[in-house]
């Protein structure tokens, strides 16, 4: 319930209703498997994708409040954007495209929103950036999610959250903001200018899992308090759409196809070999 004013009221009155009416739990819950059966059956349903990203950008307001990104209550390592926004984003990017195209490109520059597919993962990055370099404070800041994460974490990860809160709360929660942030703007402009893409989008991966498993005990899967996976598996899995797919590169379909006012000059074709026999003189023996 951070955020805006009327981003809070209207969470202050979906909590009070819920808790009048528990029966309505059940509601998104029928929803989520109608939309699973949907896209089981129909894997390449345009209405099914639509459906589910609309239904993920309802969850993402009315269930997370916009990730608290509005409230100062978020940031690459505690859980950004909220899950249910990167799920409609990977949503949206799964259209397939109409127009097959020549040269060979990632899953995401496939889909729907073609080329603009690197604009929208520049825009997350830099968000991300923006948040994580921002002063962390309130309930989702790394230190008090870490406390209350510790409390119902296994064995491992609570000796891990011990040994980070040991490591943070010496005056290291700015330094780790400003580190993480620089990774995700470098990863942001790399992959949108296609400059090494492949070893900066493995470090995207490495940073959500990092967040994902570190500071948010892998979205507390484990507790048996959790609606979601997080943000971490679903930024992995956007990492792997945007991973250049092999073929043919454009320079070399451009050197293979002629310029303007040319004529394709075909291959000099081999010249055909004459018969073994008539290449040996008259009379020789054929035996040696």
């Amino acid at each position: 319930m951070t955020g805006a004013p009327g981003l809070h009221q209207f969470l202050a009155w979906q909590t009070r209703l819920f808790l009048a009416h528990p029966f309505l739990w059940w509601v998104p819950a029928a929803i989520e498997l109608g939309l699973g059966g949907w896209l089981l059956a129909r894997p390449a349903s345009r209405r099914a994708l639509a459906a589910s990203a609309c239904w993920a950008l309802v969850v993402w307001v009315a269930g997370e409040g916009m990730g608290g990104l509005f409230g100062g209550a978020s940031s690459m390592l505690t859980g950004y954007p909220g899950c249910r926004a990167a799920v409609r984003g990977g949503r949206c990017r799964s259209f397939p495209a109409p127009p097959p195209r020549q040269e060979a490109v990632s899953t995401a520059e496939a889909g729907i929103a073609g080329l603009g597919s690197r604009l929208a993962w520049l825009t997350l990055w830099l968000g991300a950036a923006f948040v994580t370099a921002l002063p962390q404070n309130g309930i989702n800041a790394p230190t008090s999610m870490l406390f209350i994460n510790e409390q119902a974490a296994p064995g491992p990860l609570r000796a891990l959250d011990n040994a980070e809160l040991s490591w943070l709360t010496v005056g290291h929660t700015t330094l780790l903001g400003i580190a993480v942030a620089v990774a995700c703007l470098a990863v942001g402009f790399t992959v949108f200018l296609g400059i090494m893409p492949r070893p900066f989008l493995a470090l995207s991966a490495v940073i959500a899992v990092a967040g994902w498993a570190g500071m948010q005990n892998l979205a507390g899967v484990l507790t048996g308090s959790s609606t979601d996976v997080g943000t971490g598996p679903v930024l992995v899995l956007l990492a792997l759409a945007f991973w250049p797919a092999g073929g043919p590169s454009r320079h070399r379909l451009n050197r293979q196809q002629p310029a303007a006012g040319e004529t394709a000059v075909p291959a000099p074709a081999a010249m055909p070999t004459a018969p073994r026999e008539a290449q040996q003189p008259a009379g020789a023996d054929p035996a040696g």
